[in-house]
C-alpha cells in the first residue's frame, strides 16, 4: 500500500488532528469514549439475542478494556496513539475473539429501511429545482451521515428517531454553518468545466450510503462526471465495505432507470480502499484505489472520520469536498462548531 497521489505534500501529510501522545486531556477522553463503547457492541443484535449473550463475550470485553487500561498506564506502547490507532485496537481485539463484522445484522437491517425510502426520495430530488438540487444534496448527506455507531451522541439519537429521511434532511440545521462552502462550490460547477473523475471516500451502511451519498453520486456522473466509490476493505463498526456496496449499488439501479443507466455505462464504480477503520490513512491504499485516483480532479471525504478526525487539514493537489455531521463533543471543540453541526468545506486544489 502506498499514499493517494493526489496529496499536495506527501511529505507533510498527517492523517489524525490529534496527537494523543502529546495531548493528555484528548487521550482520557478517548480513552475513555472507546471503554464506553464496550456497552454499544454489547447491545449489538445477533442471531438470537445480543452480542453479550455470546459465550465468548465476557472475555472479549475483559480482554479489550484490559488493553485500553494498559495504554492509559504506557500511552506510547503501540509506538504511535490517535484515534485512529485506537480504531485499529479495538478491531484487532473484535477479531482475536471472532468477532468480525458485529455490525452486518444492523448494516442489514438499516439497508431495508434505506432502500424503502430510495424511491420517494429519488423523486423528491428529481422534481427539485436545479437552483435547490445542490443544498438538498448537501442536507441529504448530512442526514444520512447521522447514522455513526462510532458516536455516543449519534446512536441515542438515531435510535430514538421516530421520522422518515425527508423529515431528517428538513430538520438538519439551516444554514449557514461554520464551515460553508456550499455556494462556493454551486459557483464551481457552473462556471468551471464538469470535473472528469471523482474519487469519493464513503462513510456508513444504511442510510448515510443509501439516501445519502449514492443519490450524490447519481448527480456528480448524471453531469458527465466518472464517480469511483471508495469503500472499506473491511468492517469498522457501521461502515460500508466495498464487498457490500457492490450489491446495494445494483440493488439502487434495479429500482432507478437513471442509477440502472449510469451503472451499465460504468459511469459509478467501486474500489476498496484498503481502509480497515471508520477514519482513514491516505498513505495505507490499495494499488488499485491508488490508480483509480491518479486521474481524479476531485476528491470527496465523507464523514467525521474520515473528513474531520483524520485528514481535516490534508491538502490536495485537485479540488476537495469534505462533509461531516459533526456527532462527538470533543470534535466538535476543536473544531470550533457545535454538537451536530453540518461541516462542508470545499477546498480548491493547488493545482487550479
Amino acid at each position: 500500500m502506498s499514499a493517494l497521489p493526489l496529496l499536495s505534500s506527501p511529505d507533510r501529510y498527517r492523517p489524525c488532528i490529534q496527537d494523543l501522545l502529546t495531548d493528555a486531556r484528548a487521550r482520557e477522553y478517548w480513552l475513555r469514549l472507546f471503554e464506553r463503547h464496550v456497552e454499544t457492541l454489547a447491545a449489538l443484535p445477533v442471531a438470537g439475542g445480543a452480542l453479550r449473550d455470546r459465550p465468548d463475550w465476557p472475555a472479549f470485553a475483559d480482554d479489550y478494556l484490559s488493553g485500553l487500561a494498559a495504554l492509559r498506564e504506557r500511552p506510547d506502547a503501540r509506538g504511535e496513539l490517535t484515534v485512529l490507532e485506537l480504531t485499529k485496537y479495538r478491531d484487532e481485539r473484535l477479531a482475536a475473539f471472532g468477532f468480525g463484522d458485529p455490525f452486518v445484522q444492523t448494516k442489514s437491517q438499516e439497508n431495508e429501511g434505506a432502500f424503502a425510502e430510495l424511491p420517494a426520495l429519488l423523486a423528491d430530488l428529481d422534481g427539485c429545482a436545479a437552483d435547490a438540487l445542490l443544498e438538498r444534496l448537501v442536507r441529504g448527506l448530512m442526514a444520512g451521515n447521522l447514522f455513526d455507531m462510532g458516536s455516543k451522541a449519534a446512536v441515542d439519537a438515531f435510535a430514538a428517531k421516530d421520522h422518515g429521511f425527508l423529515e431528517a434532511r428538513r430538520r438538519v440545521r439551516p444554514r449557514p454553518w461554520r464551515f460553508d462552502d456550499v455556494d462556493a462550490w454551486r459557483d464551481r460547477l457552473r462556471n468551471g468545466p464538469a470535473y472528469r473523475k471523482a474519487m469519493v471516500f464513503v462513510d456508513n451502511a444504511g442510510p448515510d450510503i443509501v439516501l445519502g451519498m449514492i443519490p450524490f453520486a447519481r448527480r456528480l456522473a448524471s453531469g458527465g462526471t466518472r464517480v469511483i466509490l471508495a469503500a472499506n476493505s473491511a468492517p469498522a463498526l457501521n461502515d460500508v465495505t466495498a464487498s457490500e456496496l457492490g450489491p446495494l449499488l445494483e440493488r439502487a439501479a434495479s429500482i432507478d432507470p437513471v442509477l440502472n443507466r449510469l451503472l451499465a455505462d460504468r459511469r459509478i464504480r467501486v474500489v476498496a480502499s484498503g481502509c480497515k477503520s471508520p477514519l482513514i490513512d491516505l498513505r495505507e491504499l490499495t494499488r488499485q484505489c491508488r490508480a483509480e485516483a491518479a486521474d481524479c480532479d476531485l476528491v470527496v471525504l465523507e464523514g467525521m472520520g474520515r473528513a474531520i478526525e483524520s485528514n481535516f487539514d490534508a491538502a490536495f493537489t485537485v479540488d476537495a469536498i469534505k462533509v461531516a455531521l459533526v456527532k462527538d463533543p470533543m470534535v466538535a471543540d476543536l473544531i470550533g462548531v457545535e454538537l451536530f453541526e453540518p461541516v462542508f468545506r470545499f477546498e480548491p486544489g493547488a493545482g487550479s
